[in-house]
Formats: C-alpha cells, structure tokens, sequence
C-alpha cells in the first residue's frame, strides 16, 4: 500500500482492558507497570489451578454494557460490548457524536481472533439457545459498531489471529487513501473465550507465573480481553485546529505460513522491512517500538534478534506483562499506547526488571522514558499461522 496518496490522522482513542474502562486508567497502568492479573477458573478436569488471565473488572463491563447499544439482550455478548464502548470513547474523543452528519457515511473496520466467542460456547455448552445469543457471526461486531455509533458506511470485521487489528488498521487506511470514506472507526476486540484458554492450557504455555516480556526468566503468556478503537480521518475531512495524535504513516501485512504456532524469522523480519519502505524511512528512524511481546520463548526471541541486530537505537516497550494479551484486539492495544506515547512524549515501562532482559534488547524498564522530541513509533502484532501486521505511526506536533 503506498503511503504517498494522502495523509490519514488519528483523531479519538477508545480502549477497554483490564486496566478499566477507557484511555486514562489504561496509560496510568501502563506508566505505572500495574497488572491486575487475576487466577483462572479451570475448565476442565487436569487443567492447572492457578493460571493468571486479564480480565475486564466487573465496575467497567457494568458501565460499558450500560453505553453499548448490545445492553439490550439479556446476556450481552463481551466483544460487542467492548467493541461498542470503546468506539463510542474513541468518537468523543475525536469531537463527534453517534449519528452526528459526518460520519453517517463512516467505515467501520473491526480486527478479532475470537469473535463472538463467548456466545458460541455458550450455544455448544448448552447454556444459551442460539435466539438467545443473538447469533455468533463475528460481522456482527462490526455491524454492532455501525449501528451504535451511526455510521451508515462500509462495515467489516477482519481475522487474521492476534494481528488482526493492524490488518484492520492497513485495510481501513487503504480505504480511506482510495476515497471510499473520509473517516474511519476502526480497532480490535477480543473477548475471554475458553477456547482460547484450553488451547493455551493444552500447549503448557498460561500459568501461575505472569507473562515477562523479553525476561530470560519469561515462560508464559497471559491471555486478556477487551477492546481497543482508533478514528482515523482524511486531512480533508479535518476541522481547523482538531487535535490530531497522529499520523498513520504506513502499514504492512504479510502471512509467510511457516508453522501453525512459531513465528518464521524471514517472514517477521520481511513484514519489518515492508513496513519501513512503505514509511520511506529507516530502521534508524524509528524511535520507538510497541514490541508483539507475548512473553513466550518463539515470539520474543525472534523479535529480540530483529530487535538488536537492525533497530539498536529503538527503544521497546512490551505492554501484555501489564494488560497481557488481547488476542485479536493486542494491536489496537499498542496502537492506542502509541498515539499516547506521541501525545505525551512518554515510553510506558516494561513489566520486567532490568537485570533479567535477554538478549541486549533496548527495552524500557522500570519507570517511564521521557523522549521528548519523538518522530516516529512502531507498532508491532504478529500470530498463530504466519500473520504478521506492523504500522508506524507519525509525530504531527
């Protein structure tokens, strides 16, 4: 995608995650290096007791599903509910409200792993009958959004594992440099889904042990939930003096489908380099990077080496030992924590200490870096069968 064909802006964040509902609670934990881990109930006999999960807190899921327009059904479905709260936050933020004139022809473009996992399971569980879930589709969140936020335009849900958000974020961008839109509400959710949690269980890969990106010590990911929402406008669409976060300058998507789990080092480093010719810059541009980070031993080697060996004067930052993983939402996570990081002028900590990073990794730790002449910020999500999504976002200030 070429990233000469127009300039696209972030103007509103939204987020929902362990951290609670919205931006504010989300950087002060990610400043602060607070998880709120909580232990998983088992789901099914000879499964370990004691495995940490991020969960969204019940005071925040009780005031999105108050706002989200899916508070209508009797058992809301968690990623509409997370999708719909943090769309309709990130819309504030940007200056506009559901159903307001601009955005009536807005796209919508929502990333997810899982879908409407919690409605699924609950229908092969025998909990729910499928008329009461109000079915599983997972273009349903996408359409959830629309219909919340009034936006009559292009609504779709991309699946492309845990890099589904920046799949969302390149497709959306695409779109809006074509002129399809001029706005855009696009982002990623993902909701607790016991799936997820057996498949994990199964690979020994959740424990009682919290995920420690980059650690030498690291041995566990800490699967999450939650939602995160970014609107994105044509410069032409812009009121005089909106705030702006920043600019999306490129995006890269790539699927090198070496493995079903372990990420190809070819492939990740390909998507890498993709990303920074579509930016016209390079690797010593980049100031800082939001790491993939999972806290596994593949992913963090893999990205550790690329790492050290061609971005050496970036600083990396790994946030899933704060919130740990959102699954298909983890990118729009760290796109969310980006725009943060370039509105701020700050490098959210890493939650591991700083003797125990492997590897000469550059990484951020202990209390937040002050970079106050910042350029250019990566955003990293890669996942299970080879799909690997970067965007590089630009300082406007």
């Amino acid at each position: 995608m070429s990233s000469s064909s127009g300039r696209i802006f972030v103007t509103g964040l939204g987020i929902i995650s362990p951290a609670g509902a919205g931006t504010a609670a989300f950087w002060d934990d990610l400043c602060t290096a607070r998880s709120r881990f909580t232990e998983l109930t088992p789901l099914y006999p000879g499964m370990n007791a004691g495995a940490l999960g991020g969960r969204v807190p019940k005071d925040s899921w009780d005031l999105a599903v108050e706002q989200a327009g899916e508070q209508t059904r009797m058992r809301p479905r968690a990623a509409s509910v997370f999708a719909e709260y943090a769309a309709s936050e990130a819309l504030r933020d940007a200056g506009l409200e559901p159903g307001d004139d601009r955005i009536r022809d807005a796209l919508v473009c929502i990333g997810s792993s899982d879908g409407q996992a919690d409605a699924l399971e609950d229908v092969v569980g025998d909990r729910r009958g499928i008329t009461e879930t109000g079915g599983f589709s997972s273009h349903s969140i996408s359409e959830g959004v629309a219909d919340a936020i009034g936006a009559g335009g292009p609504a779709f849900t991309t699946q492309s594992t845990c890099a589904s958000a920046n799949v969302a974020v390149s497709c959306a961008t695409e779109m809006l440099r074509s002129g399809v839109a001029d706005i855009a509400v696009v982002g990623g959710c993902d909701p607790y889904s016991e799936k997820n949690i057996i498949g994990f269980s199964s690979l020994q890969a959740i424990g009682a042990s919290r995920c420690r990106p980059f650690s030498a010590d690291r041995r566990y990911v800490t699967p999450s939930e939650g939602a995160g929402i970014l609107v994105l406008q044509t410069e032409s669409s812009l009121r005089p003096g909106q705030r702006r976060y920043a600019e999306v300058l490129a995006t890269a998507v790539n699927n090198d489908a070496n493995h079903p789990t372990a990420p190809a080092r070819d492939g990740v480093e390909a998507c890498h380099r993709r990303a920074l010719a579509e930016a016209g810059i390079t690797a010593d541009d980049i100031d800082v990077i939001y790491a993939h980070g999972t806290g596994s031993r593949a992913n963090d080697a893999v990205e550790g080496g690329i790492f050290t060996e061609i971005y050496p004067r970036a600083a990396v930052t790994a946030i899933k030992g704060t919130v740990g993983h959102l699954m298909g939402a983890a990118g729009a996570a760290n796109a969310v924590a980006a725009c943060l990081t370039l509105r701020h002028g700050l490098v959210p900590p890493t939650a591991v200490d700083a003797g125990e990073v492997e590897g000469g990794v550059n990484l951020v730790t202990g209390a937040p870096l002050a970079l106050p002449r910042l350029r250019y910020v990566q955003n990293n999500a890669f996942g299970f069968g080879g799909n690997n999504a970067i965007s590089i976002f630009r300082n406007v200030e």
